[in-house]
């Protein structure tokens, strides 16, 4: 499975800034305007219930005592399967951890940081990796991964 052949990609956050919400909000437009289905996950680290967000969420009130996640967004966002997930977080927690390696995707994306059998495919990443640079690195990985090879012609 390459990007071009994608459909469905699903994403995975940390929402608790909202600069990180933004930036993720806008690669999912840029997503969508290459007629992909995004669907969205972000997590907010903390017990606060959230406001209204255009992305289902869940925060620290839905973990239980073993750091899972549960709660109905989550278990919604694992019930779909996408042909692309990618994991958008440098620096992923125990708790996102847990939902990447739940996911069911034809391709797993994430931090080469995080639990190395989870994802297909790893961003190297440093301490001090922005969000937006982890999102580049991803980008310029799949352009070199669409390439389309034909037969040679003799």
């Amino acid at each position: 499975m390459n990007f071009a052949q994608a459909k469905n990609i699903g994403l995975l956050f940390d929402a608790t800034s909202l600069e990180r919400r933004n930036e993720v909000l806008a690669y999912a437009k840029k997503l969508r305007s290459q007629d992909k289905k995004v669907t969205l996950l972000g997590f907010f680290d903390s017990k606060q219930e959230a406001a209204d967000f255009t992305f289902n969420y869940f925060n620290r009130s839905g973990i239980d005592w073993a750091k899972r996640p549960k709660s109905e967004h989550v278990e919604f966002f694992l019930q779909a399967p996408y042909d692309i997930f990618i994991h958008l977080d440098p620096n992923p927690s125990v708790i996102t951890e847990h939902i990447a390696a739940l996911t069911e995707a034809h391709m797993k994306v994430g931090p080469a940081a995080g639990h190395i059998a989870t994802y297909d495919l790893m961003v190297d990443v440093n301490d001090t990796s922005t969000l937006k640079g982890f999102i580049q690195q991803i980008e310029q990985l799949f352009k070199k991964m669409n390439v389309n090879h034909a037969a040679a012609k003799t």
